[in-house]
């Protein structure tokens, strides 16, 4: 515990007069001796004692105050102090150095200086601290509470029942943002404790990481008091959290550890489903890992405002109130999945991130790639019957496919040299390729290993950070113990190879049906196969597991061969004999338990057909026939093969009665449908042949009709019924779009929605797009009356359905209009649904065009959010027009984009890959679906 505490008149004298007395300290020009992007290691932080008042009565002037008293420990000599300070005003006048445990001497400070490139605060100082003495640095500051929706900023909500805006202040840390809210060592591997005291009105709760200890009136300020919170565990400054608010919350789990879900009042109600599973699944992750939550509290707690999705921060979850808060009769069963995952998410994260911490932002996927895989076994865990492992698996391979198949993309683990660069790293290959390949990994060890090796990991580095060599050197272990791999094995020279370059493989299986061998060998897999690169040459150590016709056998996943990767050599093939007989399939890559493609010969790509669209299918593993398609489609789209094969596989669709073949076809269906939309002729043959296929599934689920009520089927046939519903809608099959229609005028009539909770948000859609301006606006009308975040952002969506081109206008003013009919942390989300509309494309474009300065100025210089602009208008250009004057934007503008380069390049070569997508297979789309139709 530290010896002496702020000074609490100090602290309130400063908000009482408006913090006056402070110097803003200016950029110095002189030249810097340090200007190494990370922090000196001479210091090493011990604890901060943090106070932090915070006035939220005046909307015109939202501030706060505070001061920080920073124990720290000299590592070695050094003659300054270097931390970071972002947007703090400091004053200067109340800088204090004293050596620990000493207070009658002040150490000299000789200047105080910033480096704006790193965020630096340089404190210079007389004499040079000692090695291993302890010190005590004491700073003063000041700053607005931003509306940047990063570092400590303000929220809101609309109390309606006194119809006056209530304020809020939250923080968001993550992964750099604690600078701006108090001056510190910025980086995961400068763990503390943390002592925070909240200054704040009586009327109002604070939050932090900790449970409150107790609270204090401060006399100076009639009706504030200090709520003082217990010393934290050691932990990383993103991982900092605190909030003034008037929230209300509900209790549950068990006495060990106080577990809380908090809201604005008036959702309380949706509360309940949140606190239902958190307990449980904290429970799940305590006897999965062998270790126990470490804190004696666990708050989550929807913001009205917030950016990300979620965010982990030790004891007080942060999160969107779409990922929180679940409204019965009002939220679908495919909100309360994602909130179920959200949260499991977050409480995976307690343990990877948390308690273990990467040492720097590089192996963000220590942190992300686990919580995401950790999640998946926890919802399925929660609710076995969702079928969940299967589709989560899928649904992230699907993503890295996408992804990583791109020039632009870039490896797990990659050097970070800025810390503009890190927000650039919370992407696909960070949560979905880390998960999958965490996945791979789950397959290779199996079961006993995997867990081990992950108990071990965690065991020796809490409350410390790691890097993934401690994870290779943990699995390693395990894996000989099992014999899970050979001895001459390492996990590191195999895990190396998927976490240290880039992409994925393509592995080529090749029969000669005579002599009964197959060669097998791999390439990197890209979304061109025309593409020049040397990435051709890379290898991945593949694990890999097959079977037959014959055999069948998919329950074994083990893996078989290894393609192996030797130093020097590069796409080392193999032959196998004797895997198949002639006439009979083989089938690599069992239930997708490694992350690569699979590309046959002509002949077993027929066989595998053969067996797809005969009543025989189910003898292929549902997982499989999903990756068989998956693989098909996308090897037609990058020109590994024509599209014969996969829209030959797609006619057994018709007798697939199973969502994941379903999901993963008409995923890959959209990409082609997204830009063959754009030439009449050939797309009128293709929505044919997707009504073709669609039309015997969607009556079989009863369309959009709701005889099937949602409580009498399973969670994954429903979520089949509304994928057939959405796709029959779109393409206006059978009675779809006025079922829709009717349901929609029943509602606007009598103004009580009857319409099927988990069908709304296609009822909404489809009769917005065959309506006229009165049902558009009567759906704007429900936005800004709706108290249930989930119905707001279907609303969001819907809303950009219209087929009428001046309503879309309005609406993208409206989308980032400042008084906030729609909220900033969903600006992004609806301006790319106006873009996906063919009809609003052409505005969206020269929207982005034109307001480009207005856009940086709303989302802040440091905001992903105008590259995700950016992004959806490069999905939808198809020509070189559009190219030259998004290219022309980005050189007029490049300052604007200079920090997410990475997402810069994706956004272009998706053009250039849909530009050459169209050359070459839109005229030979059209003869295949020409002569089908005349076979037919």
């Amino acid at each position: 515990m530290l010896r002496h505490h702020i000074k609490l008149i100090s602290v309130t004298f400063l908000i009482a007069i408006g913090f006056c007395c402070c110097l803003t300290v200016s950029p110095d020009t002189r030249p810097k001796s340090y200007g190494y992007y990370r922090l000196p290691t001479s210091l090493k932080p011990e604890l901060y004692t943090l106070k932090i008042m915070t006035k939220l009565e005046d909307p015109s002037n939202l501030m706060f105050a505070g001061e920080v008293d920073l124990l720290f420990k000299v590592l070695s000599d050094t003659d300054n102090i270097t931390l970071h300070v972002q947007n703090l005003t400091i004053d200067e006048k109340r800088t204090e150095l004293k050596k620990y445990n000493d207070n009658s001497t002040l150490y000299c400070i000789k200047d105080s200086t910033i480096l704006e490139e790193h965020d630096y605060y340089i404190i210079s100082l007389c004499q040079a601290l000692q090695k291993d003495e302890m010190y005590t640095l004491t700073l003063a500051f000041k700053a607005p509470l931003n509306h940047r929706l990063h570092g400590y900023y303000r929220s809101s909500y609309m109390d309606k029942l006194t119809n006056r805006t209530k304020w809020l202040s939250i923080t968001q840390f993550e992964p750099a943002y604690a600078r701006s809210a108090f001056p510190c060592f910025d980086e995961p591997n400068y763990k503390a404790k943390f002592k925070i005291w909240l200054g704040h009105h009586n009327a109002l709760t604070a939050l932090s990481n900790m449970p409150l200890e107790r609270q204090e009136l401060i006399a100076e300020l009639p009706g504030y008091v200090w709520s003082i919170f217990e010393e934290s565990v050691p932990m990383s400054t993103y991982l900092v959290a605190y909030s003034v608010n008037d929230f209300a919350y509900k209790s549950s789990g068990d006495n060990r550890v106080m577990f809380r879900t908090w809201s604005r009042p008036e959702a309380m109600h949706q509360c309940d489903y949140a606190a239902e599973i958190g307990p449980k699944l904290l429970m799940f992750y305590e006897n999965r890992f062998g270790i126990k939550f470490p804190l004696k509290k666990l708050d989550q707690i929807a913001i009205p405002d917030f950016e990300a999705g979620a965010m982990e921060n030790w004891g007080l979850i942060t999160y969107r109130e779409t990922t929180l808060l679940f409204a019965p009769n009002v939220s679908s069963e495919s909100n309360r999945e994602r909130i179920a995952t959200v949260i499991a998410h977050e409480l995976a994260h307690q343990w990877f991130g948390n308690l273990v911490t990467m040492k720097w932002w590089s192996d963000l996927w220590l942190n992300e790639g686990f919580a995401t895989y950790m999640s998946n076994l926890g919802v399925d865990f929660l609710n076995p019957d969702w079928e969940l492992l299967n589709e989560d698996a899928m649904d992230n391979i699907l993503g890295v496919f996408k992804y990583d198949a791109h020039i632009n993309s870039h490896p797990i683990s990659q050097p970070i040299e800025a810390t503009q660069q890190i927000n650039e790293r919370f992407d696909t290959i960070s949560y979905k390729k880390g998960s999958a390949v965490l996945r791979m990994l789950h397959m290779i060890l199996g079961e006993e290993a995997f867990f081990e090796g992950i108990r071990h990991y965690l065991m020796i580095n809490m409350f410390n950070n790691a890097e993934q060599d401690d994870l290779w050197n943990a699995f390693t272990d395990r894996a000989h113990l099992y014999k899970r791999i050979e001895p001459g094995y390492d996990m590191k020279t195999i895990m190396d190879s998927w976490t240290l370059q880039v992409g994925y493989p393509l592995v080529k299986v090749i029969r000669n049906y005579d002599t009964a061998t197959v060669e097998i060998s791999q390439q990197r897999f890209l979304l061109n196969n025309s593409q020049s690169v040397d990435d051709n040459e890379k290898c991945w150590w593949t694990p890999l597991s097959f079977t037959t016709a014959t055999k069948k056998d998919f329950a074994t996943n083990n893996t078989l061969h290894w393609l192996e990767c030797k130093e020097g050599k590069k796409n080392i093939k193999i032959s196998l004999e004797n895997l198949a007989n002639k006439g009979e399939w083989i089938l690599f890559n069992v239930q997708i338990s490694g992350l690569y493609r699979v590309i046959y010969d002509e002949n077993n790509w027929i066989l595998l057909n053969r067996t797809l669209n005969s009543n025989k299918y189910n003898d292929i593993h549902v997982l499989n026939r999903a990756q068989l398609i998956e693989d098909a489609l996308s090897l037609a789209w990058g020109g590994y093969m024509d599209y014969n094969t996969p829209l030959d596989m797609l006619q057994y669709l018709k007798q697939e009665n199973k969502y994941l073949p379903w999901y993963t076809a008409l995923q890959g269906l959209a990409n082609v449908d997204r830009l063959l939309k754009n030439f009449p002729t050939p797309y009128g043959f293709f929505s044919k042949f997707l009504i073709d296929i669609i039309l015997p599934v969607y009556n079989s689920l009863d369309g959009l009709n709701n005889t099937i009520k949602a409580t009498e089927i399973s969670q994954v046939k429903l979520k089949h019924k509304m994928l057939m519903a959405k796709w029959a809608c779109y393409l206006k099959v059978n009675d779809c779009v006025q079922t829709a229609v009717k349901y929609f005028q029943e509602w606007k009539q009598s103004s009580v929605n009857r319409i099927p909770v988990d069908s709304r948000v296609i009822v909404y859609c489809t009769a917005i797009k065959h309506g006229d301006r009165s049902d558009w606006e009567f759906l704007w009308q429900r936005l800004q009356e709706s108290n249930v975040a989930t119905e707001r952002r279907s609303l969001i969506q819907a809303l950009s359905c219209s087929r009428n081109s001046t309503l879309l206008k309005a609406y993208i003013d409206l989308i980032f209009d400042e008084n906030k009919y729609i909220r900033k942390q969903d600006s992004a989300a609806a301006f790319g649904a106006v873009v996906r509309n063919e009809v609003s494309f052409p505005t969206a474009r020269d929207y982005l065009i034109e307001h480009i300065d207005q856009l940086h100025e709303f989302y802040g210089p440091t905001s992903q959010d105008l590259t995700s602009l950016l992004s959806s208008i490069a999905g939808q250009i198809i020509n070189m027009e559009d190219l030259n004057l998004i290219q022309s934007l980005l050189a007029r503008k490049r300052d604007f984009f200079k920090e997410y380069q990475k997402s810069v390049s994706n956004a272009l070569e998706t053009i250039q890959l849909n530009i050459g997508w169209i050359n070459r297979n839109t005229d030979i789309l059209q003869m295949y679906l020409v002569k089908r139709t005349s076979n037919d």
